[in-house]
């Protein structure tokens, strides 16, 4: 299987559309994000393409996945932290490596760029956990919070 990890292009977006609402899709996340965030999220590779990467993941030329990556100062570290807010392959090509072709696309772009890789994982997909133990993650010993309004 000839697998290719690219930038997203602006052509892309419905290709996105499409698996990002597999990947909200329940049971796999907390809550349903609206249309309209998705669309804003496509655009912000767009806009702010020094804190927000698309990439599309093709097998044998076909869509499989995705990742949407944004950059953040981390003080702990001194640096920039990548946070890998998506990470999708589809139920078709799961189990074909692509998951771990990403996390080595991703470091050879983010060399000298950052200092460290987040992301979040539920406790029921263990088949990404297994996957990014193998990459060398760990699980952190606290508790996130949020508040979401408009500042």
């Amino acid at each position: 299987m000839q697998v290719r990890i690219r930038p997203f292009e602006p052509t892309d977006k419905e290709i996105f559309l499409e698996m990002v609402k597999k990947f909200y899709a329940p049971p796999a996340v907390l809550h349903t994000v609206p249309e309209e965030t998705l669309n804003l999220n496509f655009e912000a590779v767009f806009e702010l393409p020094e804190l927000v990467k698309g990439y599309i993941f093709e097998a044998d030329g076909a869509p499989a996945g995705f990742a949407l990556v944004s950059m953040k100062y981390e003080t702990e570290v001194g640096g920039f932290a990548a946070w890998i807010e998506e990470l999708f392959v589809d139920s078709a090509f799961r189990g074909c490596g692509i998951g771990g072709r990403f996390f080595e696309f991703i470091e050879k772009e983010l060399k000298g760029k950052a200092k460290r890789l987040r992301l979040e994982v539920g406790e029921e997909n263990a088949g990404a956990i297994k996957l990014y133990q193998r990459t060398g993650f760990e699980f952190l010993d606290y508790r996130q919070m949020v508040i979401d309004k408009e500042f």
